[in-house]
Protein backbone atom coordinates (compact mmCIF):
# COMPACT_ATOMS: atom_id res chain seq x y z
CA UNK A 1 0.00 0.00 0.00
CA UNK A 2 1.41 3.47 -1.05
CA UNK A 3 1.95 5.85 2.00
CA UNK A 4 -1.11 7.85 2.80
CA UNK A 5 -0.39 11.39 3.16
CA UNK A 6 -4.10 12.62 4.08
CA UNK A 7 -7.41 11.19 5.62
CA UNK A 8 -10.63 12.93 5.10
CA UNK A 9 -13.38 12.55 7.60
CA UNK A 10 -17.38 12.28 7.40
CA UNK A 11 -18.74 13.90 11.00
CA UNK A 12 -22.08 12.46 11.88
CA UNK A 13 -21.96 8.91 12.46
CA UNK A 14 -18.43 8.84 11.49
CA UNK A 15 -15.99 11.03 13.79
CA UNK A 16 -19.17 11.89 15.94
CA UNK A 17 -20.87 9.10 17.92
CA UNK A 18 -24.24 9.54 19.05
CA UNK A 19 -23.51 12.23 21.31
CA UNK A 20 -22.31 14.78 18.49
CA UNK A 21 -18.96 14.91 19.99
CA UNK A 22 -15.37 14.32 19.10
CA UNK A 23 -14.49 11.24 21.78
CA UNK A 24 -10.95 12.19 23.65
CA UNK A 25 -9.25 8.83 21.75
CA UNK A 26 -10.52 10.00 18.73
CA UNK A 27 -8.79 13.37 19.57
CA UNK A 28 -5.91 12.19 20.49
CA UNK A 29 -5.68 9.98 17.35
CA UNK A 30 -6.20 12.55 15.16
CA UNK A 31 -3.58 14.67 16.78
CA UNK A 32 -0.62 12.26 16.52
CA UNK A 33 -1.61 12.07 12.95
CA UNK A 34 -1.31 15.79 12.08
CA UNK A 35 2.18 15.95 14.03
CA UNK A 36 3.26 13.24 11.86
CA UNK A 37 2.59 15.36 8.91
CA UNK A 38 -0.36 14.13 7.32
CA UNK A 39 -3.16 15.97 6.22
CA UNK A 40 -6.94 15.91 8.00
CA UNK A 41 -9.50 17.14 6.28
CA UNK A 42 -13.03 17.36 8.03
CA UNK A 43 -16.00 16.18 5.06
CA UNK A 44 -19.69 16.84 5.81
CA UNK A 45 -22.96 18.08 4.50
CA UNK A 46 -23.33 20.18 7.63
CA UNK A 47 -22.59 23.79 6.88
CA UNK A 48 -18.58 25.49 6.80
CA UNK A 49 -19.48 27.39 10.29
CA UNK A 50 -20.74 24.12 11.75
CA UNK A 51 -18.25 22.04 10.46
CA UNK A 52 -15.25 24.63 11.56
CA UNK A 53 -15.79 24.58 15.31
CA UNK A 54 -14.51 20.73 15.27
CA UNK A 55 -11.72 21.83 13.42
CA UNK A 56 -10.93 24.92 15.90
CA UNK A 57 -11.29 21.69 18.42
CA UNK A 58 -9.05 19.77 16.80
CA UNK A 59 -6.46 22.33 16.38
CA UNK A 60 -6.51 22.03 12.60
CA UNK A 61 -4.06 25.10 11.17
CA UNK A 62 -5.60 27.72 9.14
CA UNK A 63 -4.64 26.06 6.01
CA UNK A 64 -6.51 22.80 6.74
CA UNK A 65 -9.17 22.53 3.91
CA UNK A 66 -12.46 21.74 4.88
CA UNK A 67 -15.31 19.99 2.12
CA UNK A 68 -18.95 21.55 3.78
CA UNK A 69 -22.21 20.56 2.47
CA UNK A 70 -21.89 17.13 0.75
CA UNK A 71 -18.93 18.90 -1.43
CA UNK A 72 -20.37 21.59 -2.81
CA UNK A 73 -18.04 23.94 -0.65
CA UNK A 74 -14.43 23.50 0.35
CA UNK A 75 -13.00 26.62 2.23
CA UNK A 76 -10.19 26.56 4.78
CA UNK A 77 -9.94 26.91 7.95
CA UNK A 78 -8.53 29.84 7.67
CA UNK A 79 -11.52 30.95 6.07
CA UNK A 80 -9.98 30.76 2.20
CA UNK A 81 -12.89 29.42 -0.07
CA UNK A 82 -11.05 26.85 -2.73
CA UNK A 83 -14.46 25.87 -4.26
CA UNK A 84 -18.03 26.76 -4.42
CA UNK A 85 -21.04 25.64 -6.58
CA UNK A 86 -24.51 26.61 -5.26
CA UNK A 87 -27.60 25.46 -6.76
CA UNK A 88 -29.15 26.21 -9.86
CA UNK A 89 -31.63 29.11 -8.97
CA UNK A 90 -34.75 27.93 -11.02
CA UNK A 91 -34.62 24.55 -9.60
CA UNK A 92 -33.83 25.81 -6.40
CA UNK A 93 -36.66 28.16 -6.67
CA UNK A 94 -39.06 25.12 -7.64
CA UNK A 95 -38.50 22.60 -4.79
CA UNK A 96 -38.79 25.47 -2.14
CA UNK A 97 -42.26 26.30 -3.64
CA UNK A 98 -43.02 22.78 -3.81
CA UNK A 99 -42.52 22.47 0.21
CA UNK A 100 -44.27 25.82 1.07
CA UNK A 101 -47.05 24.26 -1.04
CA UNK A 102 -47.13 20.80 0.71
CA UNK A 103 -46.10 22.23 4.46
CA UNK A 104 -42.80 20.33 4.35
CA UNK A 105 -40.11 21.57 6.74
CA UNK A 106 -37.11 22.82 4.44
CA UNK A 107 -33.82 23.97 5.30
CA UNK A 108 -31.94 26.44 3.10
CA UNK A 109 -28.64 27.74 3.15
CA UNK A 110 -27.33 30.82 1.34
CA UNK A 111 -24.48 32.41 2.60
CA UNK A 112 -23.24 30.07 5.15
CA UNK A 113 -26.86 31.04 7.24
CA UNK A 114 -29.33 28.73 7.69
CA UNK A 115 -32.89 29.75 7.02
CA UNK A 116 -36.30 28.26 8.52
CA UNK A 117 -39.98 29.15 7.38
CA UNK A 118 -40.73 28.60 11.06
CA UNK A 119 -39.98 26.59 14.25
CA UNK A 120 -41.15 22.89 13.96
CA UNK A 121 -40.30 19.55 15.59
CA UNK A 122 -37.82 19.23 12.53
CA UNK A 123 -36.16 22.16 13.60
CA UNK A 124 -35.59 21.21 16.80
CA UNK A 125 -34.62 17.70 16.04
CA UNK A 126 -31.59 19.35 13.54
CA UNK A 127 -30.46 21.74 16.21
CA UNK A 128 -30.15 19.52 18.60
CA UNK A 129 -28.16 17.29 16.71
CA UNK A 130 -25.86 19.77 14.88
CA UNK A 131 -26.21 22.69 17.38
CA UNK A 132 -27.31 25.05 14.46
CA UNK A 133 -29.17 28.27 15.54
CA UNK A 134 -31.73 28.55 12.59
CA UNK A 135 -32.94 32.32 11.40
CA UNK A 136 -36.62 31.93 11.58
CA UNK A 137 -37.64 34.01 8.17
CA UNK A 138 -41.15 32.90 7.38
CA UNK A 139 -41.70 31.93 3.98
CA UNK A 140 -38.58 30.75 2.15
CA UNK A 141 -40.11 31.64 -1.56
CA UNK A 142 -38.88 35.14 -0.94
CA UNK A 143 -35.20 33.55 -1.69
CA UNK A 144 -36.57 32.85 -5.39
CA UNK A 145 -34.05 34.29 -7.58
CA UNK A 146 -30.98 33.32 -4.61
CA UNK A 147 -28.81 30.37 -5.34
CA UNK A 148 -28.48 28.65 -1.65
CA UNK A 149 -25.16 26.10 -1.22
CA UNK A 150 -27.73 23.44 0.06
CA UNK A 151 -31.71 22.35 0.67
CA UNK A 152 -32.52 20.14 3.28
CA UNK A 153 -35.79 18.71 3.22
CA UNK A 154 -36.73 16.74 6.96
CA UNK A 155 -39.18 14.48 7.57
CA UNK A 156 -39.61 10.92 8.45
CA UNK A 157 -37.77 8.12 6.75
CA UNK A 158 -40.98 6.88 4.55
CA UNK A 159 -41.90 10.41 3.57
CA UNK A 160 -38.23 11.33 2.48
CA UNK A 161 -37.65 8.10 0.67
CA UNK A 162 -41.07 8.91 -1.35
CA UNK A 163 -39.93 12.18 -2.06
CA UNK A 164 -36.74 11.60 -3.49
CA UNK A 165 -38.42 9.54 -5.90
CA UNK A 166 -40.61 12.51 -6.78
CA UNK A 167 -38.00 14.98 -6.48
CA UNK A 168 -35.08 12.64 -8.41
CA UNK A 169 -37.84 12.11 -11.60
CA UNK A 170 -38.49 15.98 -11.61
CA UNK A 171 -34.98 17.21 -11.00
CA UNK A 172 -32.55 14.45 -11.43
CA UNK A 173 -30.54 16.25 -14.56
CA UNK A 174 -30.27 20.03 -12.62
CA UNK A 175 -29.72 18.80 -9.03
CA UNK A 176 -28.18 16.27 -6.97
CA UNK A 177 -30.11 14.65 -4.77
CA UNK A 178 -29.47 12.23 -1.61
CA UNK A 179 -30.35 11.24 1.49
CA UNK A 180 -27.63 11.56 4.66
CA UNK A 181 -29.96 10.43 7.50
CA UNK A 182 -33.24 8.72 7.80
CA UNK A 183 -35.00 11.95 7.93
CA UNK A 184 -32.59 14.21 5.46
CA UNK A 185 -33.26 14.50 1.85
CA UNK A 186 -30.50 16.91 0.74
CA UNK A 187 -30.34 18.93 -2.42
CA UNK A 188 -27.30 20.33 -4.14
CA UNK A 189 -26.51 21.24 -7.56
CA UNK A 190 -25.60 18.99 -10.22
CA UNK A 191 -22.38 16.77 -9.93
CA UNK A 192 -21.77 18.17 -6.40
CA UNK A 193 -20.22 14.87 -4.39
CA UNK A 194 -17.86 14.36 -1.74
CA UNK A 195 -15.74 12.12 -4.11
CA UNK A 196 -15.46 15.04 -6.59
CA UNK A 197 -14.53 17.53 -3.56
CA UNK A 198 -11.90 15.14 -2.59
CA UNK A 199 -10.38 14.88 -5.71
CA UNK A 200 -10.42 19.14 -6.10
CA UNK A 201 -9.05 19.13 -2.42
CA UNK A 202 -5.85 16.37 -3.60
CA UNK A 203 -5.19 18.28 -6.98
CA UNK A 204 -4.86 21.26 -4.86
CA UNK A 205 -2.08 19.72 -2.56
CA UNK A 206 -0.24 17.96 -5.02
CA UNK A 207 -1.51 14.53 -3.85
CA UNK A 208 -3.39 11.41 -5.84
CA UNK A 209 -5.90 9.05 -4.79
CA UNK A 210 -3.94 6.59 -3.90
CA UNK A 211 -2.48 8.74 -0.90
CA UNK A 212 -5.56 9.70 0.39
CA UNK A 213 -7.89 8.18 2.67
CA UNK A 214 -11.73 8.33 3.55
CA UNK A 215 -14.01 7.37 6.55
CA UNK A 216 -17.62 7.41 6.17
CA UNK A 217 -20.88 5.94 7.10
CA UNK A 218 -23.59 7.01 5.11
CA UNK A 219 -24.81 7.18 1.41
CA UNK A 220 -23.33 10.60 0.91
CA UNK A 221 -20.07 9.20 1.57
CA UNK A 222 -19.88 6.40 -1.01
CA UNK A 223 -18.37 8.43 -3.76
CA UNK A 224 -15.66 9.74 -1.69
CA UNK A 225 -14.49 6.21 -0.52
CA UNK A 226 -14.54 5.17 -4.12
CA UNK A 227 -12.15 7.88 -4.89
CA UNK A 228 -9.75 7.33 -2.41
CA UNK A 229 -6.94 5.13 -2.66
CA UNK A 230 -8.46 3.51 1.44
CA UNK A 231 -12.00 3.61 2.03
CA UNK A 232 -12.80 2.85 5.29
CA UNK A 233 -16.55 2.28 6.41
CA UNK A 234 -17.96 2.41 10.34
CA UNK A 235 -19.20 -0.68 11.62
CA UNK A 236 -22.28 1.17 12.04
CA UNK A 237 -22.47 2.58 8.39
CA UNK A 238 -25.13 1.91 5.79
CA UNK A 239 -25.10 -1.33 4.17
CA UNK A 240 -24.46 0.29 0.70
CA UNK A 241 -21.15 1.81 1.94
CA UNK A 242 -19.60 -1.18 3.66
CA UNK A 243 -20.11 -2.57 -0.39
CA UNK A 244 -17.59 -0.24 -1.47
CA UNK A 245 -15.15 -0.07 1.28
CA UNK A 246 -11.38 -1.20 1.64
CA UNK A 247 -11.83 -1.66 5.35
CA UNK A 248 -14.62 -1.71 8.42
CA UNK A 249 -13.63 0.31 11.59
CA UNK A 250 -15.06 -0.06 14.97
CA UNK A 251 -18.27 1.73 15.52
CA UNK A 252 -18.58 5.45 15.89
CA UNK A 253 -18.73 5.58 19.56
CA UNK A 254 -15.93 3.00 19.94
CA UNK A 255 -13.76 5.36 18.79
CA UNK A 256 -13.61 3.37 15.72
CA UNK A 257 -11.62 6.56 13.09
CA UNK A 258 -8.83 6.73 16.12
CA UNK A 259 -8.21 2.61 15.97
CA UNK A 260 -7.73 2.84 12.49
CA UNK A 261 -5.64 6.16 11.92
CA UNK A 262 -3.33 4.97 14.13
CA UNK A 263 -2.47 1.80 12.06
CA UNK A 264 -2.88 3.86 9.26
CA UNK A 265 -0.81 6.10 10.18
CA UNK A 266 2.27 5.38 11.91
CA UNK A 267 4.64 8.34 13.82
CA UNK A 268 7.85 7.68 12.55
CA UNK A 269 10.95 8.06 15.29
CA UNK A 270 11.83 11.27 13.92
CA UNK A 271 8.12 12.27 14.83
CA UNK A 272 7.97 11.17 18.51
Amino acid sequence: MNILNLAAIDLDGTLLGRDHAVSAGNQAAIRRVIDAGAVIVLASGRQFSTIDIFAQKLGLSSDAPIIAYNGAMIRTHGGETWFHQPLPAASSSAVVRYCAANGLHLNLYLNDVLYVRDETHWSRMYQERTGTVAQITGDLTRFSGEQPTKLLLIDTCEKTDSLQAHFQAEFGDTLTITKTEDEYLEFMAPNVSKGRALAETAKRLGLSADQCAAFGDSYNDISMLEWAGLGVAMENARPELKAVADLIAPPADADGVGAILVELFPVHPEHQ
